[in-house]
């Protein structure tokens, strides 16, 4: 059977154009049909740079170019973007200058032969282009690094500190880590990676010399625990939020936030870093950098003009909230987002009207809707 797909083909080349710039495709392909088939299909019109069964981004997805069409159309319906799998380093068109995966595993040359090398550029690429820390730090040693560093203590054990004093010495090092669980279109290594945070901390405890800063890491309290959501749901709307423009975070792990919103007769807001890690283990190296991160989601909810951002639970509310000044700096950008909890939101929605027993006397960003007079 025979379907119509749109898509906008990355295009760039470094010897001659100034900006990349999209150009637009009208396919027919089978349910049988990859992203590659859709590539030769593009380069029999008009020729560019691509590799067959290569890495790439379609939607922001990084994934490889042997996925499924019918997989991607489900996940974002007919029309796809089809971008290199670094921006930063296209050559020509969807073909990258790979030299700086491949340095960066210069920093465990002494703890593999040539084959083993070649072995993980083949097979690491993709997790290292897709982490979202190298949009803040070009430098990060990256998640390759990490795959390669669990698999070798895995191994060989009696390594295991020699590599943890590299990772955990290095100023882009495995703290910067963010998570690449849905950033990526196939399985990650993701859970190996934590189990190498866990080895990382476990090892830097004993000389440590910024105990708070350890220990901070290691409350509930964290933003580690940002990822919990034990706010309820409601049943019952009394109050609702027609007319407003509501962005949810939703962090790593999925929630139920857009639902809520739906529900609550606003619109929904969609913002590009709603499931984004902020970088919890950044404290240890770079106070600033989960500031960074999340400056970068306020921006963009203000940008699409959302009246507040709604949060799974009331750390991550407390995060936002009472940094903003910091973000604002980072950022170079006026913010005073307001923020939500679930847990607030659920309130209002059942009726509550009093500020004080929503927590609001508490907020440092004015909650915005209050003085509007929209709600209550």
């Amino acid at each position: 059977m025979k379907n119509e797909i749109f898509i906008e083909l990355f295009r760039f080349n470094a010897q001659t154009d100034y900006l990349p710039y999209y150009q637009k495709h009208t396919l027919e392909y089978n349910d049988s049909d990859t992203i590659n088939d859709l590539l030769i299909q593009m380069n029999r019109v008009e020729s560019f740079g691509f590799k067959e069964n290569m890495n790439l981004k379609v939607n922001d997805l990084y994934t490889n170019a042997n996925v499924l069409v019918v997989n991607m159309v489900e996940k974002f319906g007919n029309e796809i973007k089809i971008d290199s799998i670094s921006e930063f380093r296209a050559q020509k068109d969807l073909i990258i200058d790979r030299s700086d995966f491949i340095d960066k595993l210069l920093l465990l040359d002494d703890f593999m032969d040539a084959q083993t090398n070649i072995e993980y550029r083949k097979s690491t690429e993709l997790a290292y282009y897709a982490s979202n820390t190298l949009n803040y730090n070009r430098e990060y040693i990256g998640d390759h690094i990490l795959i390669i560093a669990a698999d070798l203590i895995e191994k060989k054990f009696e390594l295991k500190n020699d590599i943890l004093e590299l990772l955990t010495n290095n100023e882009n090092g495995i703290w910067l880590h963010t998570s690449i669980e849905n950033r990526v279109g196939c399985d990650v290594d993701e859970k190996k990676i934590q189990k190498l945070l866990y080895l990382a901390k476990e090892y830097i405890i004993p000389s440590c010399k910024i105990q708070k800063k350890i220990k901070s890491v290691f409350k509930k309290e964290a933003l580690g625990s940002f990822e919990q959501n034990t706010a309820r749901s409601t049943s019952k709307i009394v109050q609702n939020f027609d007319g407003f423009n509501i962005a949810a975070y939703h962090g790593i792990e999925k929630s139920n936030l857009d639902n809520l919103i739906l529900d609550s007769k606003a619109v929904c807001i969609k913002i590009p870093s709603n499931k984004e890690d902020l970088a919890s283990n950044a404290i240890l190296l770079d106070e600033n950098f989960s500031f960074k991160i999340a400056g970068d989601i306020l921006m963009q909810a203000k940008d699409e003009n959302a009246d507040f951002v709604l949060v799974k639970n009331d750390e991550t509310k407390e995060f936002f909230d009472k940094n903003q000044e910091q973000m604002e700096k980072l950022t170079g950008r006026d913010l005073g987002m307001s923020i939500l909890s679930q847990d607030q939101f659920v309130q209002i929605l059942e009726g509550e009207k009093d500020p004080s027993k929503l927590g609001f006397n508490e907020h440092k960003v004015k909650v915005s809707f209050l003085s509007k007079n929209r709600v209550f």
